[in-house]
């Protein structure tokens, strides 16, 4: 049986998935059993007055966008879990679609105990894909149908008291519409206990290419960003927990200064 400084497996399994879909992607540092199943159900609504474009350049521009999003998860076997998402979007100035999917294969690579830690590393590759029929062009556009293949390599030093550090990196790489690609960086620590979970992240985003974006109300290809949010988890009973959390945008460019809060459930069936 594996070291869970977290108050047990199924926490994690719950709080993998909470931090899947409320913070920075879909992969986390924890790992899965084999034959679990978790479902989480997000709402979240972001807004923005003030648009960052070429250079970064700030400009009025007043955008609100709310979203319902479908996470995921199964447990495959010990080492290997399939994550998959399904968002909905809609803005202030348009109507709503679903969006763009993802589906994931994650699978541990080393998972080293020591006397008070546990060292894990994982390596995820995923694709996004488009499932809406939704518009991709002017400033209230929820995206640009786009395919995109995703590799993460993720590292997270697992304290045996609860808290944990975690870094993951990779590459995007969209190869329709056009070809773009852009790197990730994410940065992630936090504490878990029995009753709560909390956690605060920084998230930086380069487009590889120059030229201008397409410009859309979220970010896309040849957007580049710098984010910063936190997260909270409390669980209500063994296969039921309630997550919330924040966001905001300070800089970048063919992005929007937005704020993002965010509320959902994590249902362990």
């Amino acid at each position: 049986m594996r070291k869970l400084g977290l108050g047990g497996r199924c926490t994690q399994v719950l709080l993998l998935a909470s931090l899947g879909v409320y913070g920075q992607g879909p992969i986390g540092g924890f790992p899965v059993e084999k034959g679990s199943f978790t479902l989480a159900p997000a709402y979240s609504r972001e807004h923005y007055g003030t648009y960052f474009g070429e250079g970064g350049v700030a400009e009025d521009r007043e955008i609100t966008t709310t979203s319902y999003s479908l996470f995921l998860e199964a447990g495959l076997n010990e080492q290997t879990a399939l994550v998959a998402t399904l968002p909905y979007l809609r803005t202030d100035q348009d109507r709503g679609s679903l969006q763009d999917a993802s589906v994931w294969i994650k699978y541990m690579n080393l998972e080293s105990p020591t006397r008070n830690a546990t060292h894990r590393v994982f390596t995820a590759v995923g694709l996004s894909f488009p499932v809406g029929d939704y518009a991709t062009t002017g400033i209230a556009a929820i995206g640009q149908r786009a395919t995109v293949f995703q590799g993460r390599l993720v590292y997270q030093y697992q304290f045996d008291n609860g808290f944990f550090l975690h870094a993951q990196s990779g590459i995007d790489f969209q190869f329709a519409p056009e070809s773009r690609s852009t790197w990730p960086l994410l940065l992630r620590t936090g504490y878990g206990a029995r009753y709560f979970y909390v956690e605060g992240w920084l998230e930086f985003v380069t487009a590889l290419e120059g030229g201008s974006a397409v410009q859309t109300a979220t970010a896309g290809s040849g957007s580049s960003w710098r984010r910063l949010g936190a997260t909270l988890y409390v669980p209500v009973v063994p296969w039921l927990g309630v997550v919330g959390g924040g966001a905001y945008v300070p800089g970048g460019e063919y992005i929007g200064k937005s704020t993002r809060l965010n509320l959902g459930l994590v249902v362990k069936l």
